[in-house]
């Protein structure tokens, strides 16, 4: 696995010097602090408007940066014919996969920290403290970071970053979307292509399984600033993530395998 630590050292390198990254987790830390603002517009309920904004914030920047860096870490190396090197190497093309993979995420895990630092700060100067439920959501955000990285580098792997971008979005869209696609096939309401919605849900991510807050699981309403998920929920929907994200990993690493790189 040396050639994979040494991948993913290499990632995380070229990534933190990306102004790109930098630009979006300034936009991330501003609106964590414009929340104070956000919150005091609101009626005593200052803590919870900044809570929910600042998890909202985390997640929404967390998973565009996880798309910009998915969709144009294996074409950026192509380009810049910076890949051609390291194959001449023992190093095989899965192995590559996997260390731009780990590279990306890594740094998405120490962005991830620096929001929640930032909105701790934030909630502290306010009065409040970090509760277990908003830790437990950013560790289910962190999971859906996976899964959508794990799919921009899938279509990456065979196409242009700008379709990769797009191709990404749609499934995030629909993924997010899913319990709600669901209940309109049971009801009926899908008309006559009921047959092929009805197969959706066997291809695309249940992304709304990252993001319990403010819905009925088990006939108990969760909410962040009341009863969360209980462990078996995290255990499934860890199952779940890591499962997706294993299946889309070792297709992009058949795909980049199987590619003309010439």
């Amino acid at each position: 696995m040396k050639q994979v630590v040494a991948i993913v050292v290499n990632t995380f390198r070229e990534t933190v010097r990306d102004k790109v990254l930098y630009g979006i987790l300034f936009f991330a830390v501003a609106f964590i602090l414009f929340t104070i603002v956000l919150g005091e517009l609101s009626l005593h309920e200052e803590k919870r408007i900044i809570t929910d904004l600042g998890l909202s914030g985390i997640s929404l920047v967390s998973l565009i940066l996880a798309v910009v860096l998915g969709v144009g870490m294996l074409t950026k190396e192509i380009d810049k014919k910076t890949l051609y090197p390291i194959l001449s190497k023992p190093v095989a093309r899965w192995q590559f996969v996997l260390g731009k993979y780990l590279g990306i995420n890594l740094t998405l895990l120490i962005q991830v920290v620096v929001m929640a630092a930032v909105f701790t700060a934030v909630l502290t100067f306010k009065g409040g403290t970090l509760t277990w439920p908003f830790v437990l959501s950013l560790y289910l955000i962190f999971l859906e970071i996976l899964v959508i990285t794990s799919i921009a580098m899938l279509f990456s792997s065979f196409s242009t970053p700008f379709v990769s971008g797009l191709l990404t979005l749609g499934v995030f869209i629909v993924g997010r979307n899913l319990d709600l696609l669901q209940a309109f096939i049971r009801k009926g309401k899908v008309g006559p292509m009921a047959d092929l919605l009805a197969q959706v849900p066997h291809v695309f991510p249940n992304l709304y399984l990252f993001y319990p807050s403010g819905r009925a699981i088990d006939e108990s309403w969760v909410t962040l600033h009341g009863s969360f998920v209980h462990l078996d929920y995290l255990a499934g929907a860890t199952g779940y993530g890591l499962a997706y994200t294993a299946v889309c990993l070792l297709l992009a690493m058949v795909v980049f395998s199987r590619r003309d790189l010439i």
